[in-house]
């Protein structure tokens, strides 16, 4: 598997998306502190996003579509709403192929 090391590099700079991936991780780990509609199968529900960042819809679509584009979280549909999930398989393979091109 071959990412854009420098997409993704610009995906995960922006403090926002960052705050966005803390949620994902925090949901994945059984941390999700009351979120309206997220349910663990499904993921964390865009409109938990919005609620907890205090951010228009608009702006977290921004987001999720900078972060989904770079390959970082995967989207699912279920009716209208979206619901965000890490890629872990991206994001291996951006931390392996960042610590091969910088020998690290």
């Amino acid at each position: 598997m071959k990412i854009n090391v420098v997409k993704v590099s610009s995906a995960l700079s922006d403090p926002i998306r960052q705050r966005i991936l803390r949620m994902l991780i925090s949901h994945e780990r059984g941390e999700s502190q009351g979120w309206c509609c997220t349910s663990p199968a499904e993921g964390v529900c865009n409109c938990d996003i919005v609620s907890a960042l205090s951010l228009l819809q608009s702006r977290v679509s921004y987001h999720m579509k900078e972060l989904a584009d770079a390959g970082v979280i995967k989207e699912k549909s279920k009716g209208k709403w979206k619901y965000y999930s890490l890629n872990r398989e991206t994001l291996r393979e951006y931390i392996r192929q960042i610590t091969l091109d910088y020998n690290l």
